[in-house]
This record gives C-alpha cells, structure tokens and sequence, in this order.
C-alpha cells in the first residue's frame, strides 16, 4: 500500500514538470506581453561564442522564463503564495502602504551603462549650452516611486543605489543645467503625484514640476487654474502591477484640457497628420498610458498657435508623454525625440532647426539603463 502511495506521489510530481514543460514546446510562442507591454524573449540561436561566454545559457533561461505556459496564470499564483506567507518584496516589487507596488531597481544605477549615460549627458549638455545658452538647455532626470515615496516602503527597504545616483548626474552636469525635480516632487508626496501600479509619475506631478521648469527658464505659461482636469479612466493596471498580477486596486489617469485650447497640428516620423494628444484607443486596452500620444513615437513635431516666438526640441523617454500637453499651449513650435526608436543623426537635426530651448527629460531608472542615450554624443 505505501510503495502504491509513493508511486502515485512520484507519478503526480513527474506531471507537474512534464505537462507544462510539454505545453510549452507546443504552444504558441508570443513575442509581446500586452500585460507586461513588452517584447518577450525569443529562441536564442546557439553558436560557439555565446556557449562559451555562458550568454547562450543565461539567454535560453530568459527565453524559458518569458514562454512558460500559462506563464500570467503561474506568477500570480507564486505572488499569492508569497503574500500568503508574508513577503513584502515580489520580483523586485515592494508591496507599500497605501496600496503602492514600488519598484526597486536593482542594480540598475551600479552597471557600466548607467556610468557612461552621465558621460554622454554631461557632454551633451555642456555643448547644447553653448547654442542655447544656459538658461535654455536643461534635463530633468525624474526621481522613481521609490526614491519619492520611501516613506511608504517596508520597514527593511532598503533604498540607496538611486539617491547615490542622482547625486552623480547632478555632480557630472554642468552647473545649473539640472531641474531639481527631486525637490519639487517631495514637496508634494503626499498627493496621488505616482500611480500605484505602474512606474511612470502621473499627470498632476508633472504640472508641478513643470511649473517649476517653466519659472527657471523664464517662460510665460497657461495658468493651472485655466485648465479642466478630466478622468480619462479609472480602470488604469500598468506594468509593475503585471510583474505581479495580483488583486490591487486600479488607477486614474487624468488629462489636463486648457478651457480655451489653442489650435495645433501634430506630425508623426514626418508622415502622419494628427489633431489630438490622445489617442483614445488606447484606453480599451491594457496600455492605457499609450493614450498620451499614442505612446512612443520616433519623431513627433507639432506646430501651435500659441502666442509666443519659443521653439521648444525635447529628448525623452515616455515619463514626458504627460508633461508635453501643456508645452503645447506655450511654445508655438515642439519637436519630440524619442532616441529609443529614433534613427537619424540626431546633431544634424538639430543643426537643421532653429529652436529656442531644448529639454532632456527621463526617469532616473529609464535613464540608467537606456542605451540609447550614447545617440545623444553621434
């Protein structure tokens, strides 16, 4: 009877590693995460180099990881039965007061990468301030959740490397070309300035810091007050809540709409007329944040019919996609690069322009670990 029993033990554990291994082989292999909103691991090709150096290895476990069956369905399993014994850090996710899911970033400022993105910067900047002049040329690196809200982390958080880091970008830049972003977010972490499920800041955050931006350079804006702040949705589970998948509550996400809007046009890669800033679309899908622009673009340029002579070229990542709707009613002209996806010569573009202020602005962790950013120097 006993020897029955352990057949049956040993049997049913044989199962659980077959059948999902199995399922795995023969399913569909997808290579986007809508829930995750980004490109899942591929088959690595196997050749004599990456064997050696062990990246074949180490890319073929990333490739198993990203295509195990019913992969969604088995993360949020693990996250209930590690909250059910009482972890408060999940795949690199703090579970914070207040309902927040705060990233970490785990050694995202400590790479060779992140040390040579404050070089390319520093000198970046230092040549742009010599076309603009110094009041003109600025970058905002934007503080995460986790340097902002730490006071809602657990109580052994421990959050050091991104403090660390931001005070290398400030000590690489030169002088006054950087917006005390942090400064301006603390003042106001007590409001609802990061959603709870996802890493980006959210609209109202970046109003205050682009007030402060806007009194630095010395420009003329639309007064909050004229401006109608309206819920585009509540229903809002961004990218960190999917690392997790568990039961937390969604977010809004607001637009700010001038009260008197002033007409402008926006061009996409240089092809596509638009007449919006949102894409509503995107608001019946999971990437609801795509409704600012319609995500990431290449190349945006918009023309405004704003009372003012200053052209604003501003290189980003998509923590500036809430922030731009409000340049749009006080700069008569913009340019939007996105380096990530951007493929022209970036100083020939801007030689070809004759643009009034320029703006690098990125979230510290997006910054660290852009590779793109060497594009800034080419």
């Amino acid at each position: 009877m006993r020897k029955r029993q352990n057949s049956l033990v040993i049997a049913g554990f044989m199962l659980m590693i077959f059948i999902p291994t199995a399922a795995g082989i023969v399913s569909p292999k997808r290579s986007f995460s809508e829930r995750e909103n980004r490109a899942l691991a591929g088959l690595p090709a196997p050749n004599l180099s990456a064997v050696m150096d062990g990246s074949f290895s180490k890319n073929y476990e990333t490739y198993l990881a990203d295509q195990f069956f019913l992969r969604d369905g088995w993360i949020g399993l693990k996250t209930a039965a590690e909250r059910g014994i009482g972890k408060q850090e999940i795949n690199d996710i703090y579970f914070a007061k207040d309902g927040y899911l705060i990233e970490k970033h785990t050694g995202s400022f400590q790479t060779e990468l992140a040390k040579n993105n404050l070089q390319y910067l520093a000198e970046f900047m230092e040549a742009q301030r010599a076309v603009y002049g110094e009041t003109h040329a600025k970058a905002m690196i934007v503080p995460n959740a986790v340097q902002i809200l730490s006071d809602k982390l657990p109580a052994f958080a421990e959050n050091t490397e991104e403090d660390t880091y931001l005070s290398a970008v400030a000590d690489a830049l030169p002088p006054d070309s950087l917006i005390d972003t942090e400064s301006v977010l603390e003042e106001h972490a007590g409001e609802e300035i990061y959603y709870r499920t996802d890493h980006h800041w959210k609209t109202l955050a970046a109003r205050y810091v682009y007030e402060a931006w806007a009194e630095e350079i010395g420009l003329k804006i639309v007064p909050v007050e004229e401006y109608e702040i309206r819920t585009l949705t509540e229903d809002f589970r961004g990218t960190i809540e999917a690392k997790v998948n568990c039961n937390v509550k969604s977010d809004s996400i607001e637009s700010y709409v001038p009260k008197k809007e002033v007409p402008y046009t926006l061009t996409y890669n240089k092809t596509e007329t638009r007449d919006s800033l949102y894409d509503l679309s995107y608001l019946e899908g999971r990437d609801k944040y795509g409704v600012f622009f319609g995500g990431n673009q290449p190349l945006i340029e918009i023309k405004s019919e704003a009372v003012s002579e200053r052209k604003l070229v501003v290189i980003k990542d998509s923590y500036a996609n809430c922030f731009l709707p409000f340049a749009v009613q006080d700069f008569s002209e913009i340019a939007i690069i996105d380096i990530r996806y951007f493929n022209e010569s970036l100083k020939e573009y801007l030689a070809g322009r004759e643009f009034t202020d320029l703006l690098v602005l990125y979230n510290a962790s997006g910054f660290a670990e852009d590779a793109a950013v060497a594009k800034l120097t080419t």
